[in-house]
């Protein structure tokens, strides 16, 4: 019995001391996020737009993190601090076609969401240009209204 416990309390001491904690960045993709690009790809279906546009994590996380700083205050809303993320996202991969699109809203509705941006020109044509990829950044403030960042960009396949 004595020899049982001995072995298990081994087993056991060497399993948790094998184990090594994962230092790997992980992204928590939001549902609405994933909501907000699921509107963006239907609307860009409806216009003949069907070819590849995937919700791009490594373009969720710097979305998040650029949404993040506005609803905290460390930049004012608008995109004329996204080159530092896509920089960023440039030393992991070759994006073409680079855009961004930022928006403060008090709105949790995904297609609410796309069809304030769709209302504006400017916001349209970008939608709708040649891109492959999309990441979607959503944060909130203390009183409930929402820093939305899209990134969309155009990579190689």
């Amino acid at each position: 019995m004595k020899l049982k416990k001995l072995l298990l309390i081994s087993a056991l001491s060497i399993l948790l001391f094998s184990c090594k904690d994962d230092d790997s960045n992980f992204v928590q993709v939001k549902s609405i996020e994933t909501e907000i690009y699921n509107s963006i790809k239907s609307y860009r279906d409806s216009k003949d737009l069907t070819g590849p546009f995937v919700h791009q994590y490594l373009m969720v996380e710097e979305a998040q993190l650029y949404s993040n700083k506005m609803s905290t205050g460390l930049v004012p809303i608008g995109p004329q601090g996204l080159d530092e993320h896509w920089e960023r996202l440039d030393e992991l991969y070759t994006f073409y076609n680079r855009s961004g699109l930022v928006m403060k809203t008090d709105s949790n509705d995904p297609n609410q969401i796309t069809d304030g941006l769709i209302q504006n020109t400017q916001a349209d044509s970008i939608l709708l240009s040649d891109v492959t990829q999309c990441g979607v950044g959503v944060e909130s403030d203390p009183d409930g209204n929402n820093y939305i960042t899209i990134l969309l960009a155009k990579a190689d396949s």
